[in-house]
Protein backbone atom coordinates (compact mmCIF):
# COMPACT_ATOMS: atom_id res chain seq x y z
CA UNK A 1 0.00 0.00 0.00
CA UNK A 2 2.92 1.92 -0.27
CA UNK A 3 2.89 4.45 -3.11
CA UNK A 4 6.65 5.62 -3.21
CA UNK A 5 8.02 8.98 -3.56
CA UNK A 6 11.61 9.49 -2.93
CA UNK A 7 12.64 7.30 0.17
CA UNK A 8 13.58 8.39 3.97
CA UNK A 9 14.94 5.58 5.67
CA UNK A 10 18.20 3.74 4.82
CA UNK A 11 20.31 1.13 6.87
CA UNK A 12 23.04 2.38 9.24
CA UNK A 13 26.79 0.98 8.17
CA UNK A 14 24.47 -0.37 4.52
CA UNK A 15 22.86 2.66 5.18
CA UNK A 16 20.24 3.18 2.44
CA UNK A 17 16.73 4.22 2.18
CA UNK A 18 13.98 2.66 0.30
CA UNK A 19 10.92 3.68 -1.25
CA UNK A 20 8.37 2.29 -3.17
CA UNK A 21 6.03 2.77 -6.04
CA UNK A 22 3.03 3.14 -7.83
CA UNK A 23 2.02 6.52 -8.99
CA UNK A 24 -0.84 7.20 -10.53
CA UNK A 25 -0.34 9.54 -13.48
CA UNK A 26 -1.84 12.87 -13.21
CA UNK A 27 -3.98 13.86 -16.39
CA UNK A 28 -3.58 15.97 -19.32
CA UNK A 29 -4.75 19.50 -17.60
CA UNK A 30 -5.25 23.15 -19.53
CA UNK A 31 -1.77 24.62 -20.29
CA UNK A 32 -2.89 28.56 -19.22
CA UNK A 33 -2.48 28.54 -15.39
CA UNK A 34 -1.71 31.89 -13.77
CA UNK A 35 -0.79 31.97 -10.30
CA UNK A 36 -3.31 32.29 -7.71
CA UNK A 37 -5.61 30.31 -10.11
CA UNK A 38 -6.82 26.81 -9.81
CA UNK A 39 -8.05 25.25 -13.18
CA UNK A 40 -10.41 21.87 -12.08
CA UNK A 41 -11.12 19.34 -14.61
CA UNK A 42 -13.07 16.22 -14.37
CA UNK A 43 -10.73 13.37 -13.33
CA UNK A 44 -12.53 10.05 -13.50
CA UNK A 45 -14.69 10.31 -9.61
CA UNK A 46 -13.09 13.72 -8.53
CA UNK A 47 -11.37 16.72 -10.05
CA UNK A 48 -7.66 17.39 -10.91
CA UNK A 49 -6.14 21.05 -10.88
CA UNK A 50 -3.04 22.57 -11.19
CA UNK A 51 -1.57 26.25 -10.03
CA UNK A 52 1.00 27.68 -10.47
CA UNK A 53 3.12 29.05 -7.18
CA UNK A 54 6.19 30.49 -6.71
CA UNK A 55 9.99 28.42 -6.00
CA UNK A 56 10.86 30.33 -3.35
CA UNK A 57 8.65 32.83 -1.87
CA UNK A 58 10.26 36.30 -1.69
CA UNK A 59 13.22 35.10 -3.50
CA UNK A 60 12.89 35.39 -7.17
CA UNK A 61 8.96 34.97 -6.41
CA UNK A 62 8.79 35.06 -10.06
CA UNK A 63 10.15 31.83 -10.84
CA UNK A 64 7.17 29.34 -10.72
CA UNK A 65 6.60 25.69 -10.96
CA UNK A 66 3.13 23.94 -11.58
CA UNK A 67 1.85 21.90 -8.11
CA UNK A 68 -1.26 19.29 -8.40
CA UNK A 69 -3.97 19.65 -6.44
CA UNK A 70 -7.35 17.23 -6.41
CA UNK A 71 -10.62 17.96 -5.22
CA UNK A 72 -13.80 16.18 -4.51
CA UNK A 73 -16.72 18.23 -3.20
CA UNK A 74 -18.73 17.89 -0.30
CA UNK A 75 -21.80 15.92 -0.46
CA UNK A 76 -24.13 16.69 2.75
CA UNK A 77 -23.98 19.54 5.31
CA UNK A 78 -25.01 23.22 4.19
CA UNK A 79 -21.90 24.98 5.07
CA UNK A 80 -18.83 22.83 3.45
CA UNK A 81 -15.84 23.28 5.23
CA UNK A 82 -11.94 23.20 3.50
CA UNK A 83 -10.20 20.22 4.59
CA UNK A 84 -6.62 19.69 2.66
CA UNK A 85 -4.57 16.45 2.51
CA UNK A 86 -0.92 16.67 2.81
CA UNK A 87 0.94 13.39 1.83
CA UNK A 88 4.21 11.88 3.22
CA UNK A 89 6.78 12.45 0.42
CA UNK A 90 7.96 8.58 0.75
CA UNK A 91 4.99 6.18 2.67
CA UNK A 92 1.56 5.95 2.11
CA UNK A 93 -0.77 6.68 -0.15
CA UNK A 94 -0.04 9.97 -2.59
CA UNK A 95 -1.99 13.29 -3.40
CA UNK A 96 -5.02 11.87 -5.75
CA UNK A 97 -4.72 8.43 -4.09
CA UNK A 98 -6.02 10.02 -0.59
CA UNK A 99 -9.26 12.06 -2.85
CA UNK A 100 -9.82 9.04 -4.37
CA UNK A 101 -10.47 6.69 -1.65
CA UNK A 102 -11.37 9.35 0.77
CA UNK A 103 -15.14 7.95 1.57
CA UNK A 104 -13.49 4.72 1.95
CA UNK A 105 -10.71 5.45 4.50
CA UNK A 106 -12.25 8.18 6.57
CA UNK A 107 -16.09 7.64 6.47
CA UNK A 108 -18.83 9.57 5.33
CA UNK A 109 -17.93 12.47 7.86
CA UNK A 110 -15.48 13.45 5.24
CA UNK A 111 -18.69 13.99 2.63
CA UNK A 112 -19.23 17.32 4.99
CA UNK A 113 -16.00 19.03 3.55
CA UNK A 114 -14.77 19.50 0.31
CA UNK A 115 -11.58 17.41 0.02
CA UNK A 116 -8.42 18.62 -1.43
CA UNK A 117 -5.50 16.65 -1.38
CA UNK A 118 -2.13 18.59 -2.47
CA UNK A 119 0.75 16.79 -3.94
CA UNK A 120 4.57 17.45 -2.49
CA UNK A 121 6.97 19.54 -4.10
CA UNK A 122 9.44 17.04 -5.89
CA UNK A 123 6.37 14.31 -6.56
CA UNK A 124 5.65 12.90 -10.07
CA UNK A 125 2.67 15.95 -10.31
CA UNK A 126 5.00 18.19 -8.54
CA UNK A 127 7.86 18.61 -10.33
CA UNK A 128 10.74 21.24 -9.92
CA UNK A 129 12.72 23.02 -12.09
CA UNK A 130 16.14 22.33 -13.19
CA UNK A 131 18.04 23.99 -10.78
CA UNK A 132 15.32 23.97 -7.70
CA UNK A 133 15.35 20.55 -7.19
CA UNK A 134 16.30 21.18 -3.43
CA UNK A 135 13.61 23.67 -2.81
CA UNK A 136 10.96 21.12 -1.61
CA UNK A 137 11.16 21.27 2.13
CA UNK A 138 9.07 21.32 5.23
CA UNK A 139 9.11 25.28 5.27
CA UNK A 140 8.65 25.77 1.00
CA UNK A 141 5.81 23.65 1.16
CA UNK A 142 4.08 25.31 3.66
CA UNK A 143 4.13 28.56 1.67
CA UNK A 144 2.38 26.03 -1.40
CA UNK A 145 -0.70 25.38 1.29
CA UNK A 146 -1.32 28.91 2.11
CA UNK A 147 -1.18 29.81 -1.88
CA UNK A 148 -3.62 26.96 -2.19
CA UNK A 149 -5.56 28.72 0.49
CA UNK A 150 -5.71 32.07 -1.17
CA UNK A 151 -6.43 30.75 -4.66
CA UNK A 152 -9.35 28.77 -2.72
CA UNK A 153 -10.85 32.33 -1.12
CA UNK A 154 -11.27 30.67 2.52
CA UNK A 155 -10.50 32.53 5.27
CA UNK A 156 -9.87 28.81 7.13
CA UNK A 157 -9.01 25.45 6.26
CA UNK A 158 -8.93 22.31 8.29
CA UNK A 159 -5.71 19.96 7.30
CA UNK A 160 -4.88 16.39 7.48
CA UNK A 161 -0.97 15.78 6.82
CA UNK A 162 0.98 12.33 7.14
CA UNK A 163 4.93 12.44 8.06
CA UNK A 164 6.69 15.18 5.80
CA UNK A 165 2.98 16.68 5.28
CA UNK A 166 2.13 16.45 8.78
CA UNK A 167 5.55 18.79 9.31
CA UNK A 168 4.70 20.97 6.75
CA UNK A 169 1.25 21.36 8.22
CA UNK A 170 3.06 21.72 11.52
CA UNK A 171 5.29 24.70 9.90
CA UNK A 172 1.95 26.26 8.58
CA UNK A 173 0.69 26.50 11.58
CA UNK A 174 3.00 27.76 13.32
CA UNK A 175 3.53 31.03 11.35
CA UNK A 176 0.02 31.67 10.44
CA UNK A 177 -2.17 29.55 13.12
CA UNK A 178 -5.29 31.77 12.22
CA UNK A 179 -5.66 30.08 9.08
CA UNK A 180 -6.14 27.03 10.65
CA UNK A 181 -9.34 25.95 11.60
CA UNK A 182 -8.26 22.19 13.18
CA UNK A 183 -5.56 20.07 11.99
CA UNK A 184 -4.25 16.43 12.76
CA UNK A 185 -0.80 15.87 12.18
CA UNK A 186 0.41 12.19 11.90
CA UNK A 187 3.42 11.45 13.09
CA UNK A 188 5.47 15.22 12.39
CA UNK A 189 9.01 16.43 13.26
CA UNK A 190 9.49 19.48 14.85
CA UNK A 191 9.97 22.17 12.12
CA UNK A 192 10.95 24.51 14.84
CA UNK A 193 13.72 22.42 15.96
CA UNK A 194 16.67 21.54 13.81
CA UNK A 195 17.25 17.99 12.95
CA UNK A 196 20.69 17.38 14.71
CA UNK A 197 18.76 17.67 18.25
CA UNK A 198 15.79 15.22 16.80
CA UNK A 199 18.88 12.99 15.46
CA UNK A 200 19.30 10.39 18.44
CA UNK A 201 15.66 9.56 19.10
CA UNK A 202 15.26 8.37 15.17
CA UNK A 203 18.20 6.58 15.54
CA UNK A 204 16.48 4.92 19.06
CA UNK A 205 13.60 5.00 17.06
CA UNK A 206 14.68 2.20 14.18
CA UNK A 207 16.38 0.19 17.05
CA UNK A 208 13.73 -0.25 18.77
CA UNK A 209 11.62 -1.45 15.48
CA UNK A 210 14.48 -3.85 14.84
CA UNK A 211 13.90 -5.29 18.25
CA UNK A 212 10.16 -5.14 18.18
CA UNK A 213 9.94 -7.23 14.90
CA UNK A 214 12.29 -9.52 15.94
CA UNK A 215 10.60 -10.08 19.47
CA UNK A 216 6.88 -10.13 17.67
CA UNK A 217 8.45 -13.33 15.56
CA UNK A 218 9.54 -15.58 18.55
CA UNK A 219 5.81 -15.08 19.99
CA UNK A 220 3.83 -15.88 17.00
CA UNK A 221 4.08 -19.40 15.62
CA UNK A 222 2.78 -18.20 11.97
CA UNK A 223 6.31 -16.55 11.58
CA UNK A 224 8.66 -19.14 10.29
CA UNK A 225 11.60 -18.46 12.06
CA UNK A 226 10.31 -18.40 15.55
CA UNK A 227 12.23 -20.99 16.77
CA UNK A 228 15.34 -18.65 16.81
CA UNK A 229 15.10 -15.16 15.03
CA UNK A 230 18.73 -14.18 16.07
CA UNK A 231 19.99 -17.16 13.97
CA UNK A 232 17.59 -17.42 11.00
CA UNK A 233 18.91 -13.78 10.68
CA UNK A 234 23.01 -14.85 11.64
CA UNK A 235 22.54 -17.33 8.70
CA UNK A 236 21.39 -14.89 5.92
CA UNK A 237 24.30 -12.77 7.15
CA UNK A 238 26.78 -15.75 6.72
CA UNK A 239 25.02 -16.23 3.78
CA UNK A 240 25.40 -12.95 2.11
CA UNK A 241 29.21 -12.71 3.19
CA UNK A 242 30.23 -16.22 1.55
CA UNK A 243 28.07 -15.30 -1.58
CA UNK A 244 25.79 -18.30 -1.06
CA UNK A 245 22.45 -15.98 -2.16
CA UNK A 246 21.58 -14.13 -4.98
CA UNK A 247 24.45 -10.93 -5.64
CA UNK A 248 21.66 -8.46 -5.47
CA UNK A 249 20.77 -9.36 -1.64
CA UNK A 250 23.51 -7.54 0.21
CA UNK A 251 22.93 -6.15 3.76
CA UNK A 252 21.54 -2.98 2.24
CA UNK A 253 19.02 -4.45 0.40
CA UNK A 254 17.80 -6.63 3.24
CA UNK A 255 17.41 -3.33 4.72
CA UNK A 256 15.37 -1.72 2.16
CA UNK A 257 13.10 -4.99 1.96
CA UNK A 258 12.93 -4.33 6.00
CA UNK A 259 11.69 -0.98 5.66
CA UNK A 260 8.61 -2.37 3.14
CA UNK A 261 7.29 -4.47 5.20
CA UNK A 262 7.70 -3.46 8.94
CA UNK A 263 6.71 0.30 8.13
CA UNK A 264 3.77 -0.56 6.62
CA UNK A 265 3.01 -3.01 9.52
CA UNK A 266 3.92 -6.47 7.54
CA UNK A 267 6.60 -7.76 9.53
CA UNK A 268 5.82 -11.97 8.45
CA UNK A 269 6.46 -11.10 4.74
CA UNK A 270 10.10 -10.45 5.54
CA UNK A 271 10.64 -13.55 7.70
CA UNK A 272 9.06 -15.54 4.99
CA UNK A 273 11.04 -14.15 2.73
CA UNK A 274 14.53 -14.34 4.49
CA UNK A 275 13.53 -17.79 5.49
CA UNK A 276 12.95 -18.75 1.73
CA UNK A 277 16.25 -17.61 1.40
CA UNK A 278 18.23 -19.21 3.56
CA UNK A 279 16.81 -22.30 2.28
CA UNK A 280 18.16 -21.17 -1.20
CA UNK A 281 15.01 -19.65 -2.85
CA UNK A 282 15.90 -16.13 -2.93
CA UNK A 283 12.91 -14.26 -5.32
CA UNK A 284 10.87 -14.14 -2.27
CA UNK A 285 13.68 -11.43 -0.53
CA UNK A 286 14.51 -10.11 -4.32
CA UNK A 287 10.54 -8.93 -4.24
CA UNK A 288 10.94 -7.41 -1.12
CA UNK A 289 14.13 -5.06 -2.11
CA UNK A 290 13.55 -2.48 -4.24
CA UNK A 291 15.75 -0.07 -6.02
CA UNK A 292 18.77 1.50 -4.53
CA UNK A 293 18.22 5.16 -4.02
CA UNK A 294 20.19 7.70 -5.61
CA UNK A 295 21.47 11.50 -4.41
CA UNK A 296 18.39 12.97 -6.59
CA UNK A 297 15.78 11.26 -3.87
CA UNK A 298 17.98 13.03 -0.91
CA UNK A 299 16.41 16.21 -1.74
CA UNK A 300 13.61 16.08 0.37
CA UNK A 301 16.13 15.50 3.23
CA UNK A 302 18.34 18.08 2.10
CA UNK A 303 16.22 20.48 1.73
CA UNK A 304 15.07 20.46 5.62
CA UNK A 305 18.64 20.48 6.90
CA UNK A 306 22.06 22.74 6.98
CA UNK A 307 25.07 21.22 5.43
CA UNK A 308 26.87 21.24 8.67
CA UNK A 309 24.08 19.51 10.32
CA UNK A 310 23.93 16.36 8.06
CA UNK A 311 27.18 15.72 8.54
CA UNK A 312 26.57 15.80 11.90
CA UNK A 313 23.70 13.46 11.42
CA UNK A 314 25.53 11.05 9.13
CA UNK A 315 28.22 10.81 11.40
CA UNK A 316 25.79 9.90 14.37
CA UNK A 317 24.03 7.64 12.15
CA UNK A 318 27.17 5.83 11.35
CA UNK A 319 28.21 5.40 14.67
CA UNK A 320 25.59 3.39 15.46
CA UNK A 321 26.48 -0.80 15.48
CA UNK A 322 22.91 -2.25 13.88
CA UNK A 323 21.41 -5.13 16.01
CA UNK A 324 20.82 -8.18 13.98
CA UNK A 325 19.59 -5.82 10.89
CA UNK A 326 18.80 -2.26 9.88
CA UNK A 327 15.42 -1.07 8.85
CA UNK A 328 16.36 2.55 8.74
CA UNK A 329 18.58 6.04 9.51
CA UNK A 330 20.08 8.60 6.99
CA UNK A 331 23.26 7.95 6.98
CA UNK A 332 23.87 7.77 3.52
CA UNK A 333 21.21 10.21 2.31
CA UNK A 334 22.66 13.09 4.72
CA UNK A 335 25.98 12.33 3.31
CA UNK A 336 24.35 13.29 0.17
CA UNK A 337 23.48 16.40 1.41
CA UNK A 338 26.56 17.76 2.72
CA UNK A 339 27.52 17.74 -1.33
CA UNK A 340 24.95 19.54 -2.60
CA UNK A 341 23.52 22.77 -2.54
CA UNK A 342 23.18 24.51 1.19
CA UNK A 343 19.61 24.62 2.69
CA UNK A 344 18.40 27.85 2.63
CA UNK A 345 15.20 27.00 4.77
CA UNK A 346 16.43 24.57 7.10
CA UNK A 347 14.48 23.12 10.10
CA UNK A 348 14.83 25.00 13.10
CA UNK A 349 14.82 28.32 11.33
CA UNK A 350 11.52 29.61 12.28
CA UNK A 351 9.87 30.82 15.60
CA UNK A 352 6.54 29.75 16.40
CA UNK A 353 3.75 32.53 16.72
CA UNK A 354 2.28 33.06 20.25
CA UNK A 355 -1.67 32.24 18.73
CA UNK A 356 0.10 28.77 17.69
CA UNK A 357 -0.43 27.49 21.15
CA UNK A 358 -4.32 28.54 20.75
CA UNK A 359 -4.70 26.85 17.37
CA UNK A 360 -6.64 23.05 17.64
CA UNK A 361 -4.40 20.57 16.39
CA UNK A 362 -4.01 16.94 17.46
CA UNK A 363 -0.67 14.61 17.31
CA UNK A 364 -0.61 11.15 16.41
CA UNK A 365 1.93 8.78 16.21
CA UNK A 366 2.68 5.23 17.07
CA UNK A 367 4.16 4.25 19.73
CA UNK A 368 6.49 1.46 17.87
CA UNK A 369 6.92 4.06 15.03
CA UNK A 370 10.45 2.95 13.07
CA UNK A 371 10.80 5.83 10.95
CA UNK A 372 10.27 8.99 13.55
CA UNK A 373 10.66 8.57 17.34
CA UNK A 374 7.21 9.61 18.95
CA UNK A 375 9.32 11.07 21.68
CA UNK A 376 9.87 14.02 19.30
CA UNK A 377 6.39 14.57 18.34
CA UNK A 378 5.27 14.38 22.04
CA UNK A 379 7.90 17.18 22.96
CA UNK A 380 6.53 19.35 20.39
CA UNK A 381 2.72 18.69 21.25
CA UNK A 382 3.59 19.79 24.65
CA UNK A 383 5.84 23.19 23.94
CA UNK A 384 2.78 23.57 21.37
CA UNK A 385 -0.23 22.97 24.16
CA UNK A 386 -1.13 20.78 21.44
CA UNK A 387 -3.34 17.71 21.93
CA UNK A 388 -1.04 14.04 21.59
CA UNK A 389 -2.48 11.20 21.15
CA UNK A 390 -0.14 7.67 20.84
CA UNK A 391 -1.34 5.06 19.22
CA UNK A 392 -0.38 1.20 19.78
CA UNK A 393 0.87 -0.01 16.59
CA UNK A 394 4.22 -0.98 15.18
CA UNK A 395 4.18 0.47 11.69
CA UNK A 396 4.70 3.98 10.07
CA UNK A 397 1.51 6.78 9.77
CA UNK A 398 -1.71 5.96 11.61
CA UNK A 399 -3.98 8.36 10.48
CA UNK A 400 -6.22 6.14 8.31
CA UNK A 401 -4.63 2.56 8.71
CA UNK A 402 -6.71 2.16 12.46
CA UNK A 403 -9.90 2.40 12.36
CA UNK A 404 -10.07 4.18 16.40
CA UNK A 405 -7.20 6.64 15.28
CA UNK A 406 -9.22 7.25 11.85
CA UNK A 407 -12.31 7.79 13.78
CA UNK A 408 -11.23 10.05 16.58
CA UNK A 409 -9.53 12.25 13.63
CA UNK A 410 -12.72 12.66 12.04
CA UNK A 411 -14.62 13.98 15.23
CA UNK A 412 -11.83 16.37 15.91
CA UNK A 413 -12.07 17.64 12.93
CA UNK A 414 -15.65 18.04 12.40
CA UNK A 415 -16.32 19.29 16.31
CA UNK A 416 -17.13 22.93 16.61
Amino acid sequence: MIIARPLRAICVGAALIFGITSIPTSPALAEEVTTNEIVWLPCGPIECGKILVPVTKGLNSSKTFSLSLYRRKATSGSSPRTLLLMPDREYGPDARTLTEKAPLTFGTGITKFNVISIAPRGAIDAVMPVGNETNIGALDMADDVEAVREALNVKKVSIIGWGSGATTAAALIMQNPTKVQAAVLDTPIDPSTSMVKQASQHIAATTLGVRTAMRWCASHLACPMNANVAKGLDLLKTKIRLQRVDPSITYAAVARAAIRTIVEGHTQELFIAITAANNKDSKPLMALIGTEPTAVQAYGRCADVSRADAKKIALAHAAVKPYKFTIGSEAALYAFCAEIIESARPLGSIKPAALAKEARVLVNIARGDQVAAPSVARAMAKKMKWTYKSVYANRHLVVGHDNATTVAAMKFLTAK
